[in-house]
């Protein structure tokens, strides 16, 4: 391509000759009644054509820029136009693969777990509030969940209970007289103090996994059992004696049936990606008179 330099310079000659031819008349005329130039007039003349000079300069200089700018940019496009196109994307057939690869490693990282099954059996009275559940398995806590155990007749309603621990549990008074809901089990211990029908029902949060033994400070033979369950995994055995948990982590585990007045029995299970299974006898567990809040026995309330 032909470089534009030699065309800004002919344009620069023919101005300065066409400035030159315009002012020439007057010049003429003006010498028949104007002195002869002198030193001074022939140094104005000089800076004023040094002054042009550079102006031109400048023009020509501007006009070069906006023709590499212009060059450059059809350069970028006829290499745009000649340019091969792009990759195209991977076929579709190797999306499915992906996906069960993706699959298969996330099963992989899942937990194994499996499902436990048994039969617990009573050498006396009933399995009607009897439950099984994998303890030293600590899970996460109940949030928002309550319980709630009437106090009604002078008696609890219901007498038998599991919680995920966490739980709060409420004691509504339903009867005119006063009772005082407490416990004296280890962590668990707690003193609602009196109250009765009408007054807003006091509870308590369990937060340790264990048995909580709960009696009235006024009325000695009201009584309840609480199971705090270290985990989810614990389930309500049937009329049958069968039971079943879900979800239970393989691995070598502790597995323990519960009921109130029977002592707690306890086998060791190897839980498999199949399951596991185990078998309980429970033996009853005679009862004695339980003391007041105080530790002293009741005194002659007549209930």
């Amino acid at each position: 391509m032909i470089s534009a330099k030699p065309k800004f310079a002919a344009v620069a000659l023919a101005l300065g000759l066409a400035a030159a031819v315009r002012s020439a008349p007057a010049r003429a005329a003006d010498t028949k009644d104007r002195p002869p130039p002198t030193a001074a007039d022939f140094a104005r003349l000089e800076k004023e054509v040094a002054d042009q000079r550079q102006l031109i300069i400048q023009m020509m200089q501007v006009e070069q820029e906006r023709y590499d700018i212009l060059l450059k940019y059809v350069q970028g496009q006829a290499a745009a136009r000649s340019a091969p196109p792009a990759a195209a994307a991977p076929p579709a057939e190797h999306a499915p693969a992906r996906a069960s690869s993706d699959a298969a490693a996330s099963a992989h990282e899942a937990p194994a777990v499996g499902v436990v099954t048994g039969r617990v059996q009573a050498r006396s009275g009933s399995l009607k509030d009897t439950w099984v559940y994998v303890d030293l398995v600590r899970g996460s806590p109940a949030h928002g969940k309550t319980l709630e155990i009437k106090q009604k007749d002078k008696q609890f309603s219901p007498r038998a209970a599991v919680v995920l621990r966490g739980t709060n549990v409420v004691f509504p008074n339903f009867d005119p007289v006063y009772h005082n809901v407490f416990s004296t089990s280890g962590r668990n211990s707690f003193d609602l103090g009196a109250y009765r029908a009408g007054e807003t029902p006091r509870s308590v949060v369990l937060s340790t996994p264990g048995v909580v033994d709960v009696f009235c400070n006024i009325h000695s033979r009201m009584s309840a059992s609480i199971l705090v369950a270290p985990s989810s995994l614990f389930a309500k055995v049937g009329a049958d004696g069968t039971f079943k948990i879900e979800n239970v982590p393989v691995g070598a585990r502790k597995v323990v049936a519960w009921s109130p007045g029977s002592k707690p029995a306890q086998e060791k299970v190897e839980v498999g990606a199949s399951g596991g299974q185990v078998n309980f006898v429970l033996d009853e567990e005679g009862t004695t008179a339980h003391l007041n809040k105080s530790g002293q026995p009741y005194g002659s309330y007549k209930e």
